[in-house]
């Protein structure tokens, strides 16, 4: 039961970061270096609670400023870029990142009680150059089973996704889309372009962040090459297969990229052959995503009709 408690903890994630790329998506700039902030809040996170001894909450949230606060420096020069510049400059953005994960060394010696007294030394407590960043111990430590941190991922991800909620329905939301419409008309009605993106970038770097506190913690070592390119071409995935009209997209592709592998393992060695290929052709019959906006208010009107909460018209647009 823990192995699908971690399953479960892993697709929570996965959707926090598929968020992070949805909220600078919103605003129809397309991010490659969410992978960079996810390394940022995993490490300074696990550093504060490992070393210094913090609870993971306050952790969590100092990460997320750390994530926001380098979102923004990086958002100001390269959100001029257009294009594939920005792909090329947030891709290095990433490098940059998973490079210097990779050589730093900070920290201290550990030490473990043993019965009957006294003391052993186990291994280095921070990160070790290319050993990684080794015994994130604070679940462990506070007694945290694996389902009891499903649970709380659980709510943190309904807290996210209320968020999104309000958001795209609000006078912000519509701003935020109305840069990715048209930069130029947004700008006319008196919207700061520039601004916009930056906050919603920042944004994406420290929900990025959030995801990469509970990741250290899930798995109790991690490394700089574990927050290479792949990763963040699989977030960017999550969004453009899920649908990037609406927040509910997002959260079904990270789920479809989380649970079919797990649930395809009986394909064995054919399961990542299939999964490309589900990926193929959704891309060419469902450009837009598996959801849009226009499905995804059909179903909101069917399911208020059917509950009695009223009924909404739908038209097509």
């Amino acid at each position: 039961m823990d192995y699908w408690f971690t399953i479960g903890s892993l697709t929570c994630i996965n959707i926090i970061l598929s968020w992070s790329v949805y909220a600078s998506f919103m605003t129809g700039t397309v991010s490659l270096g969410q992978a960079a902030f996810f390394a940022i809040g995993a490490f300074a996170s696990a550093s504060l609670t490992a070393i210094l001894g913090w609870h993971i909450v306050p952790a969590t949230i100092v990460g997320a400023l750390i994530g926001a606060a380098i979102g923004a420096a990086i958002a100001v020069p390269t959100l001029r870029l257009k294009g594939l510049y920005l792909t090329i400059a947030t891709v290095a953005f990433v490098e940059v990142v998973r490079v210097v994960t990779h050589n730093m060394r900070y920290g201290h010696e550990g030490t473990l009680a043993i019965q009957g007294g006294g003391a052993a030394e186990i291994p280095w407590v921070g990160p070790n150059g290319p050993i990684g960043f080794r015994n994130i111990s604070y679940l462990l430590d506070n007694h945290v089973t694996p389902g009891e941190y499903f649970a709380a991922l659980v709510l943190i991800v309904i807290a996210f996704g209320l968020m999104f909620h309000f958001l795209e329905r609000s006078r912000f939301g519509y701003a935020l889309r109305a840069v990715e419409a048209d930069e130029l008309a947004a700008q006319g009605i008196g919207l700061s372009h520039n601004l916009l993106k930056v906050v919603a970038f920042a944004a994406g770097a420290a929900i990025a962040a959030v995801a990469g506190s509970f990741y250290a913690h899930l798995l109790t070592f991690i490394s700089g090459d574990d927050f290479g390119i792949p990763l963040t071409v699989m977030m960017l995935a999550y969004v453009v297969i899920g649908g990037g009209q609406t927040f509910w997209g997002p959260l079904l592709g990270a789920l479809l990229f989380t649970l079919l592998p797990e649930v395809a393992r009986f394909t064995k060695e054919y399961r990542l052959e299939i999964f490309g290929i589900a990926m193929l052709l959704t891309m060419l019959y469902r450009p837009h995503g598996i959801l849009t906006k226009k499905l995804v208010s059909r179903m909101e009107a069917r399911f208020a009709a059917m509950f009695g909460f009223g009924s909404k018209r739908v038209t097509d647009t």
